[in-house]
């Protein structure tokens, strides 16, 4: 049976979920708590084995309450995953200096994500050189992981992909791409794999919805 291997860009997918509504409100709040092997099985095509899901993240650096209590609903959604068969592929966060605008000469001090798009695209490549899978699903609207679908058909001319841009977003141009199958992540496919509030798991020990994501 052909392989299937998901790709998940997890800051991109995660942008999308936190997007807030003209009306102030986060629609897609809920969702953050989603089952991604699921995820990745609901775009796999029917002809295809799903045989990996690899999800590209990176905890966040804050050191106020806020970003203590980010990180932990973070760690617990990264124990589900773990325990369902997820890959977890870390980037990282960096320190970086900023002007506060083009009118403005004040700087101040942030952090921004780094490594994770291009771990994404050596993944890509380097399973499709490996020939590790037959189709690959690219859940990301990201325009940079152009070349890497590119290389990856460059060097394994049997795969094909499916890529799912999150719900609110588009990429024309992963959707020009010959042998890219777009998809739109619709509200249907995220009742469909959200988690229960409760996760059983495999190994023993429950884990419970973080309260700001129910």
């Amino acid at each position: 049976m052909p392989k299937a291997i998901a790709f998940i860009d997890g800051f991109n997918l995660y942008h999308a979920l936190d997007e807030t509504s003209g009306s102030g409100v986060k629609p897609y709040n809920t969702y953050k708590w989603l089952d991604y092997w699921a995820l990745g099985k609901r775009y796999t095509p029917p002809s295809n084995d799903l045989v990996a899901v690899y999800w590209f993240t990176a905890y966040v650096p804050w050191k106020s309450a806020s970003g203590k209590a980010k990180k932990e609903r973070h760690r617990k959604l990264v124990a589900v995953a773990k325990d369902s068969g997820v890959e977890v592929e870390w980037g990282k966060f960096r320190p970086v200096t900023r002007r506060c605008g083009a009118q403005c000469r004040a700087q101040y001090r942030t952090h921004e994500e780094k490594r994770t798009d291009v771990k994404i695209a050596l993944f890509i490549h380097k399973l499709a050189y490996e020939d590790a899978y037959d189709t690959g699903i690219v859940i990301s609207g990201d325009s940079d992981l152009v070349p890497a679908i590119e290389m990856a058909s460059a060097v394994n001319a049997r795969v094909s992909f499916v890529n799912v841009v999150p719900i609110g977003r588009s990429s024309a141009e992963l959707s020009r791409l010959a042998n890219v199958d777009q998809k739109h992540m619709c509200i249907q496919d995220l009742v469909a794999c959200r988690l229960p509030n409760t996760v059983a798991l495999r190994r023993g020990g429950r884990i419970d919805c973080p309260q700001e994501w129910r």
